[in-house]
């Protein structure tokens, strides 16, 4: 096909305040920290640069961030650095009178353990009625949307409503963070579903805390993953992914009815985790996009395998955006990897 696939990331941008300190503060407890330092964030923007940069920025994937900032020094910072890594930034609205999205974010420099706390700002105004005409045209609309939940939920449900009205359907990757109770009447209109642990708790149901330690705090994981994923797939939710940080993920593909294990890759010289839940979804859109627009089959084990590589690869270095790999990257596995990302384990 000539033209490149289009993914729409729909979504939030966050100018990141990022503070690192030896270890994590107490309640009441004052440190003095390492470092400070300034990023371009926020889940939605994030996804978009994941893509992007996978796709060598843009050149075999199309990535278009739709979104809201505000009309000061912090939104035009963003829309400029998007710009750098390819996305598209047409449809990032400056909006008067309010300010960007701010994440404070501190990390542990010994562990690169992470706490994010969110002002959403300019991103609470991309409302149905803000949203680009295009999206919902057959002719123009995109060959896979992605959302996740740090702009308002009556924009996601709506999106996600109209694009299973269009002929044919848009596929959507849906990234329920930060996780709030959802319509169930969602789960089947979405293609891809993919959360975290602590999201997938909220959710289901199932308490993901576990007492166990090593091996087999990993088994009881993957027993928890599991009970999670049949809760959301009674409900009519299709492919579905379970993040467990560095213990791995679980999927389920909706196809064959596949069940499966990814371990993480062993990465001794962690830097810093930020971003890199978006740096998974990302990957698996771009992985998704580009399959699906060639005519070639996706599966979610494959994207799943990709995903694993491209977050290996993001936690080692320090930023955000900086730290996710380009597709020329993954052509040789992460750093410090005692795993391949064919370790799948099969879970039928």
């Amino acid at each position: 096909m000539s033209k490149k696939p289009t993914i729409a990331v729909i979504g939030s941008l966050n100018y990141d305040l990022v503070t690192r300190v030896p270890r994590l503060p107490d309640l009441g407890e004052t440190l003095t920290a390492k470092s400070f330092t300034t990023n371009c964030g926020g889940k939605g923007a994030n996804q978009a640069v994941a893509a992007a940069r996978l796709a060598d920025r843009c050149e075999k994937v199309d990535v278009k961030m739709v979104g809201a900032v505000g009309d000061d020094g912090f939104g035009k910072a963003m829309k400029d650095e998007l710009k750098k890594h390819g996305v598209d930034v047409e449809d990032v609205r400056a909006v008067e009178g309010m300010s960007s999205g701010v994440a404070v974010i501190v990390v542990d420099d010994a562990t690169g353990d992470n706490r994010i706390m969110i002002t959403p700002g300019a991103n609470g105004a991309l409302t149905p009625s803000s949203l680009p005409s295009w999206l919902f045209v057959p002719s123009t609309a995109p060959d896979l949307i992605v959302l996740q939940l740090e702009i308002p939920l009556e924009t996601v449900q709506y999106i996600i409503t109209r694009s299973s009205q269009v002929q044919p359907r848009i596929p959507i990757i849906l990234n329920p963070a930060p996780a709030v109770p959802l319509d169930e009447s969602i789960y089947p209109q979405v293609e891809i579903l993919i959360v975290n642990e602590s999201e997938a708790a909220l959710l289901s149901g199932v308490n993901f805390n576990v007492s166990e330690e090593g091996a087999e705090r990993q088994d009881v994981l993957k027993q928890k993953a599991k009970e999670a994923v049949d809760w959301f797939v009674k409900r009519g939710a299709r492919d579905v992914v379970i993040t467990l940080g560095a213990y791995g993920a679980y999927f389920y593909d909706h196809q064959s009815g596949d069940r499966g294990w990814f371990n993480a890759h062993h990465i001794t010289n962690v830097v810093d985790s930020t971003g890199a839940g978006d740096t998974f979804v990302g990957a698996i859109a771009f992985n998704y996009a580009g399959l699906k627009h060639a005519e070639r089959e996706f599966c979610i084990e494959g994207g799943v395998s990709v995903a694993t590589d491209a977050a290996g690869w993001s936690v080692q270095r320090s930023g955000t955006w900086q730290s996710m790999p380009l597709g020329k990257d993954l052509q040789k596995p992460p750093a410090d990897n005692s795993n391949s990302s064919g370790n799948k384990s099969d879970l039928r």
